[in-house]
């Protein structure tokens, strides 16, 4: 997939998406696109829980890669986390969606060795200080 989503492209996608929003959360760069501190997503990765994985089957012929995740359609990507409850950071509710929580992303920005994720590092690090004001 070579066209980026803006924060509009991303939202009208997420209309689409055949699972409840109670039921997933958004990731990475699509979760920072609609923050309005990114300009733009490459796909949608999102975290489900379980259920919400099994009304995915229902709903799409998901793709399962080695790595865990699964493809949904040629602009959102999967992955399962089981519940919410089991997750040490808690998925933040921003407008009508759930993102990942902005310190669990930090957190996996500054382990990771990508040069994509190295450049984010300092826009979440603004952000989360603006938060703190």
């Amino acid at each position: 997939m070579n066209e980026r989503m803006n924060k509009h492209e991303l939202l009208e996608l997420l209309k689409t998406l055949k699972i409840d929003a109670e039921e997933f959360w958004i990731l990475s760069s699509s979760a920072l696109v609609l923050r309005d501190i990114y300009p733009d997503a490459g796909d949608l990765d999102i975290a489900v829980t379980d259920r919400g994985l099994e009304e995915l089957k229902k709903n799409y012929s998901l793709k399962f890669k080695d790595n865990g995740w699964f493809i949904i359609n040629d602009k959102i990507e999967g992955v399962c986390e089981g519940t919410k409850d089991m997750l040490k950071y808690k998925p933040e509710k921003i407008g009508n969606y759930y993102m990942q929580n902005i310190n669990e992303y930090y957190n996996y920005l500054l382990k990771s060795d990508r040069e994509k994720d190295k450049l984010r590092i300092p826009i979440v690090e603004d952000y989360i200080k603006k938060l703190k004001k």
